[in-house]
């Protein structure tokens, strides 16, 4: 029953993260591309602005759920080297921020079924800082090719 409920908290962070992603993303490149006046002048800087708060909201998502799912002993938990305080949301988004990048300091740890959660919110955030990668040298490729042909 364990493995199910995570499975089901899993899949259902895994939708919402790209869901933002998809919708921020192609939010930037309608503005963008409509030139919308508080963007025209720096349409990179808006579309970073953008993705970073996307990356953060995900970040929080999955904060959230690590913070919730410790309510549940069966779920598991996350441990710590050092103190840990359990009604602390700022642990739970740390230890979220650096799985999310696969940083991984190791100073706190995810036990029992949370670490299913664990293991995929670092593919998740691997798989999303890559798209964003992609996404923004696409941007930069199209805004420097239209500079360049303008008259």
């Amino acid at each position: 029953m364990q493995l199910f409920i995570v499975s089901l908290i899993t899949t259902g962070l895994v939708v919402v993260s790209f869901a933002i992603h998809y919708i921020a993303l192609r939010w930037c490149a309608n503005v963008v591309k409509r030139g919308v006046v508080f963007v025209k002048n720096r349409p990179m800087l808006f579309v970073l602005a953008i993705v970073f708060i996307a990356h953060l909201a995900e970040v929080m998502l999955f904060a959230f759920a690590f913070y919730l799912m410790h309510w549940n002993t069966d779920l598991g938990s996350i441990a710590g080297s050092g103190a840990i305080d359990s009604e602390n949301f700022v642990d739970y988004f740390y230890f979220s921020i650096t799985t999310y990048t696969t940083l991984g300091v190791g100073d706190l740890i995810p036990t029992g079924a949370v670490r299913i959660v664990t293991g995929v919110e670092a593919l998740v955030g691997l798989v999303l800082i890559a798209w964003t990668a992609s996404f923004s040298y696409l941007m930069m490729e199209n805004l420097w090719t239209a500079e360049r042909e303008a008259p």
